[in-house]
């Protein structure tokens, strides 16, 4: 199984609701067999195998929430000190919890009961090609803060808080579609005549003037195809 694809899934989980059905469609191999080792163990609920959904039980969410449920009372104990320089300190022991946090920051030092990183624009990058939001990686960080981040308010400086939600939007900025390139225009007013067609008919997808250079959608290439080669006939 693939380390990383589990420890995200584990990290989903500590945010998914108690009682709440969720599909596994868009699971990995790797994060469907550590769903069946969990379902064995109890900590997920699944009604068959087979099943194409599951529910968290509150020992799963408290588990990698790294929730304390005791007698004494639901009290906080966080661990992470998170600068305003993007430098977080982990007061842990936890294989897990260290494991956890290197998803989404570069680890650089480790001591005995404590770990030191750097959140980075590549660390959160990664941790967005891994599948992990940038709320979630906001709300791991509130959900184990410090006492001495807790009192302050907010307890994330939002200076942080903004630059990790625009390196989210800078990968969102990137669409990807399959496309055809014309580039063997012998005049411009080859070149016009076709974009036009193409952007009349909404499947023209970039264009460069200059080097008469343009992208029609797949789907729209038969269409601009046999258009260009009615207007050659023509002449």
């Amino acid at each position: 199984m693939d380390n990383v694809e589990c420890l995200v899934f584990l990290l989903q989980i500590s945010f998914l609701t108690v009682g709440k059905d969720y599909a596994i469609e868009a699971m990995t191999d790797s994060q469907l067999k550590l769903l069946q080792h969990l379902r064995e163990f109890g900590l997920i609920y699944q009604r068959k195998r087979t099943s194409k959904r599951y529910y968290p039980t509150h020992l799963a969410v408290n588990l990698f929430s790294g929730a304390k449920s005791t007698e004494e009372g639901e009290k906080r104990h966080g661990f992470l000190v998170l600068e305003t320089n993007y430098h977080i300190t982990a007061y842990t022991d936890s294989e897990l919890q260290i494991a956890i946090l290197g998803l989404f920051c570069q680890l650089q030092y480790r001591f005995p009961n404590m770990v030191m990183g750097v959140i980075t624009r590549d660390s959160i990058h990664e941790a967005l090609k891994n599948g992990i939001t940038a709320e979630q990686v906001l709300s791991f960080i509130r959900s184990h803060a410090h006492t001495q981040m807790l009192s302050k308010q907010p307890i994330i400086p939002p200076t942080i808080t903004d630059q990790i939600r625009l390196w989210e939007r800078e990968r969102d900025r990137l669409q990807f579609s399959d496309g055809v390139l014309y580039d063997q225009f012998m005049s411009m007013v080859d070149f016009e005549t076709v974009k036009q067609y193409a952007q009349e008919i909404g499947v023209l997808v970039w264009q460069n003037d200059s080097k008469r250079l343009l992208v029609v959608s797949r789907g729209g290439h038969d269409q601009v195809k046999r258009f260009w080669k009615n207007v050659r006939q023509g002449r």
